[in-house]
């Protein structure tokens, strides 16, 4: 059954008032607030526990974000492309396939859309709470590629912090879908496991085939077109195409298909 026209209205202006709160904040930029009142419609559309549980996500989200954001950017602004401020390609990377079984469960009234697109956002979640609390870390990451210790920032590295970070995360989101009435309590462990999976994934993929770049100037890998000392870099490894957005999505497939395969072998 489709949303009622007074349902998706509701739901729309509410997407329009927290990405436009979201961008004076500073969280998204112009483009970001476009992506995050198209996803943010159709899930408040959806319903109220697909909204709910993506407004809670994307404030912490973006609170993870800003928590020491100064020192964050001054250990890894050589390294990443993007910064806190989220655009159309990251918010799509992160919330489309949230949005997308939000659009199933218009056809799909059961439980198993709800927990596919809940183990998505919580994969998204796992990997971002990985990536700010492993950051704020004062030690260097560990490279799975290299077996070794790389700069902070780098993709493909793990850390302690990073790790708790990652599957307390993970366990804590689920247990919001779950207080949020997206998905029932029998059906966190699965969302959290999933989540981890996805975040996982995504190391693993940052590791061996994310795009890398390399500055002449500086002598090291960056994923930074521009780097930051003013020079161009050129590719150095990896697939050209796999970006840090690209991989955050295999993130959020990765997530919603492993909880997917429980569900069918379960």
């Amino acid at each position: 059954m489709m949303p009622t026209w007074s349902g998706a209205a509701v739901g729309t202006g509410l997407a329009a008032l927290v990405a436009g709160t979201a961008w004076r904040a500073g969280s998204l930029s112009r483009g970001g607030a476009v992506a995050a009142l198209v996803t943010g419609s159709i899930a408040m559309s959806a319903g109220r526990p697909w909204g709910l549980f993506l407004v809670i996500w994307f404030v912490s989200a973006s609170l993870a974000s800003r928590m020491g954001r100064r020192t964050k950017e001054a250990a890894t602004g050589d390294v990443v492309a993007k910064g806190g401020q989220r655009d159309a390609t990251q918010v799509l990377a992160n919330g489309g396939v949230f949005a997308l079984c939000a659009l199933w469960s218009f056809l799909d009234h059961g439980t198993v859309p709800a927990v596919a697109g809940a183990s998505a956002l919580v994969a998204a979640g796992a990997d971002t709470l990985a990536t700010e609390t492993g950051t704020l870390w004062r030690g260097r990451p560990w490279s799975l590629r290299t077996r070794g210790p790389v700069p902070t920032g780098t993709s493909g590295a793990v850390s302690l912090p990073g790790t708790f970070g990652m599957v307390g995360g993970a366990l804590l989101l689920a247990f919001v879908a779950s207080v949020c009435g997206l998905i029932g309590r029998a059906d966190i462990a699965l969302v959290a496991l999933s989540g981890v999976v996805g975040a996982v994934a995504d190391t693993v993929i940052g590791a061996f085939w994310q795009a890398r770049r390399w500055c002449p100037q500086c002598e090291r890998e960056t994923e930074q077109a521009l780097h930051r000392c003013g020079v161009a870099t050129h590719p150095w490894r990896g697939v050209a195409w796999l970006t840090n957005d690209a991989v955050n999505l295999a993130c959020t497939i990765i997530g919603a298909l492993f909880a997917l395969g429980v569900r069918i072998v379960v």
